[in-house]
C-alpha cells in the first residue's frame, strides 16, 4: 500500500478525520511531543501512548471518550500545570512493542524507573516532561483521529547532539514546540530536567521569580484543577488546507490573522487606546498596530503571552517597578585584562493582584540605549550615578515602553521577551 509523508509540525495541523477516511494511502508524520503516559493492561489487545505538543485537537479518540476508561484522565507537567483534555492525543502501540518503547522512554531520565506501563496507577509520568521525536501513522477511526506508532526517540542531551537530530530540529518546528513547552515549565520541573535535557539552553534559574512561582510568562493551574474546559472551535491550519486540496480538490481557505482580545474589566482598562477593532462573530477583537506604540493598562499587558504578540509591536503602560535582577552591584563587571561589561538584567514590573511582567535587556544595543550611551566603555565614568539611579527605580511608579524582541538560543529556539525602550533617565521623570 502506498504511503505519504504529511508535512505538518503540530497535532493541531493534522488533517480532519473525514479527509483521511477517503484516502487509501498510509499517512505518516513526525514532530516533537511530550509523552504523558504509556499504558497496557492485560485485558487490552493494544497499549496506548498519550502525548501532547500543547496545541488543540478535539477530533481524536481520547477527547471523544472512545478509549478504555482506565486510561489516565488528568495530566500535569511539573507540579502545577494541568493540561486541557483537547491537548492530549492518543497513539496506539502494538502489545509486542510496549516494552521496547518503554525502554526508550526510560532513557530520558532515571526518574522514569518509578513508573510502570502495566500498572494503571503508575503509568502516568506527565510531570517528568519527557520530550520525544514521534513518527506515527495518522488514521481515521470511527470518525475520530488516532495515531499508530512507528518510531519513538527521546530528546535528551545525548540525542540532541547527534547530527541527524540537529538536521531534524531545523525542519520539524522544534523552536515553536519549545516556546509552548516553556510556558509549562516551573522551577521544580526545571530542576528535574536539568541533568538530562538542555533546559539551561532556554531558561536560566534567574527566570524564575521565586520558589513558588513558575516561568514568568506561563499560565499557571493547580494540580486539582480538573479537565473540564470545553473543547475550542477547531481552526483549519495551512497543512490541513493543503491536505484537503490534495485529496478533495477543494479550494484553499484564505488564512486570517488572529487578533488579540482586549479584556476591559476595570476603569483603568477603559482608558486603553483602541486602535483597530475587528468583528469576529458575536465578539469584538482588537488588533494591535505594528511599528507604533499602543497605550494599554498594565493588567491588559500582563494578560498577554509575548510569544503570541506580532513582531515589532510596542506597548506603553504605567506600573510599579518592584525589583531589578540580578542585584545592582552585579550588573557591571570588569573581566581580567578586559574592558568593562554590562551584564544582561531584568526589570520586574508588578501590578495589582501581584501580576508580574519582566522587561529584559540582553543585547549591547538594548543596554546602551537604556543607559543613554553609545559605547559600553562610557559607563565607567557614570557608575556611581547610574547605580544610584537604579536604586531609586526600585519601588517607583514608572511609565515604561516595552517592545517584543528575540534572543537566539540553542537548538533553533528563539526566545521572545519584552525589552525596555525607555531610557533610565526617562523612567525617573514620572
Amino acid at each position: 500500500m502506498p504511503s505519504v509523508k504529511l508535512e505538518c509540525k503540530s497535532i493541531a495541523e493534522l488533517p480532519l478525520p473525514e479527509h483521511l477516511a477517503n484516502d487509501s494511502r498510509l499517512v505518516y508524520t513526525t514532530f516533537p511531543v511530550v509523552c504523558l503516559a504509556l499504558c497496557k493492561l492485560p485485558e487490552w489487545n493494544f497499549g496506548f501512548l498519550l502525548v501532547t505538543d500543547f496545541t488543540d485537537n478535539d477530533k481524536n479518540a481520547y477527547a471523544a471518550g472512545r478509549l478504555p476508561q482506565r486510561l489516565p484522565e488528568s495530566f500535569s507537567l511539573g507540579d502545577i500545570h494541568a493540561l486541557e483534555q483537547q491537548k492530549v492525543f492518543p497513539v496506539t502501540v502494538p502489545a509486542s512493542k510496549v516494552d521496547l518503547y518503554w525502554s526508550e522512554l526510560c532513557k530520558f531520565s532515571p526518574h522514569m524507573k518509578q513508573y510502570n506501563p502495566r500498572d494503571e496507577m503508575k503509568c502516568n509520568f506527565s510531570k517528568e516532561g519527557v520530550i520525544c521525536s514521534l513518527n506515527m501513522r495518522v488514521k481515521e477511526y470511527r470518525g475520530e483521529l488516532e495515531g499508530w506508532i512507528s518510531t519513538l526517540e527521546v530528546c535528551n542531551r545525548e540525542s540532541l547532539n547527534k547530527p541527524t537530530f540537529r538536521n531534524w530540529i531545523k525542519n520539524c518546528g522544534f523552536g515553536n514546540f519549545m516556546a509552548r513547552y516553556l510556558a509549562h515549565v516551573d522551577e521544580r520541573l526545571y530542576n528535574r530536567l536539568l541533568p538530562n535535557f538542555p533546559i539551561d539552553a532556554y531558561l536560566q534559574p534567574g527566570d524564575f521569580l521565586s520558589e513558588k512561582g513558575g516561568y514568568t510568562t506561563s499560565k499557571k493551574r493547580h494540580d486539582d484543577e480538573l479537565l473540564t474546559q470545553a473543547p475550542k472551535t477547531r481552526k483549519i491550519s495551512a497543512a490541513q488546507v493543503t491536505f484537503q486540496q490534495q485529496f478533495t480538490q477543494k479550494q484553499p481557505v484564505e488564512s486570517q490573522r488572529v487578533a488579540i482580545q482586549e479584556p476591559c474589566s476595570s476603569s483603568e482598562d477603559e482608558l486603553t487606546q483602541h486602535l483597530q477593532v475587528l468583528t469576529n462573530g458575536p465578539s469584538q477583537r482588537l488588533q494591535w498596530q505594528d511599528f507604533t506604540v499602543n497605550l494599554v493598562s498594565f493588567s491588559t499587558l500582563a494578560s498577554f503571552t509575548v510569544h503570541n504578540i506580532p513582531d515589532a509591536t510596542a506597548f506603553e503602560t504605567t506600573v510599579l517597578l518592584s525589583e531589578i535582577l540580578p542585584d545592582i552591584n552585579m550588573l557591571f563587571v570588569r573581566p581580567f585584562k578586559r574592558t568593562i561589561k554590562i551584564q544582561p538584567f531584568k526589570l520586574v514590573l508588578k501590578g495589582r493582584d501581584d501580576k508580574v511582567v519582566l522587561a529584559e535587556l540582553h543585547s549591547e544595543n538594548e543596554l546602551n540605549n537604556f543607559f543613554g550611551i553609545e559605547e559600553t566603555e562610557e559607563i565607567i565614568n557614570k557608575l556611581d550615578k547610574v547605580s544610584t539611579q537604579l536604586t531609586q527605580l526600585k519601588g517607583l511608579q514608572v511609565r515604561i515602553r516595552l517592545i517584543k524582541s528575540f534572543l537566539n538560543l540553542s537548538y533553533g529556539y528563539r526566545k521572545a521577551y519584552w525589552t525596555c525602550q525607555t531610557p533610565l533617565n526617562e523612567l525617573l521623570e514620572i
